[in-house]
């Protein structure tokens, strides 16, 4: 996957290493729960992703929590799959710009 800039604002810039971290350690949270078929957690975990992507500037990731939330509520485990493989491969190709 190519490199995706994604603009943020330059206030945020000490709270991006921690945000990304913490958006890794969300994909792996989605394949483990996935894997453990725990709905309940997967709704939850989509629906933080949802809250967080925007008000840090990451629509994508925003929608990659809503898409989560709802194939949770469907109980659609290679949606959820999909997804959690999505956010790991977006965040390898995020680059940040301080603007």
């Amino acid at each position: 996957m190519p490199k995706l800039l994604v603009q943020v604002d330059p206030d945020l810039s000490d709270l991006m290493p921690g945000f990304l971290a913490n958006k890794r350690a969300d994909a792996d949270k989605i394949l483990a729960a996935a894997a453990a078929a725990d709905y309940a957690a997967l709704r939850g975990i989509g629906h933080k992703i949802k809250g967080e992507g925007g008000s840090f500037g990451f629509d994508r990731i925003s929608e990659i929590g809503a898409e989560v939330e709802q194939a949770a509520i469907d109980q659609d485990l290679a949606e959820i799959r999909r997804c959690g493989e999505n956010l790991a491969a977006y965040l390898e190709a995020v680059e940040i710009v301080f603007e």
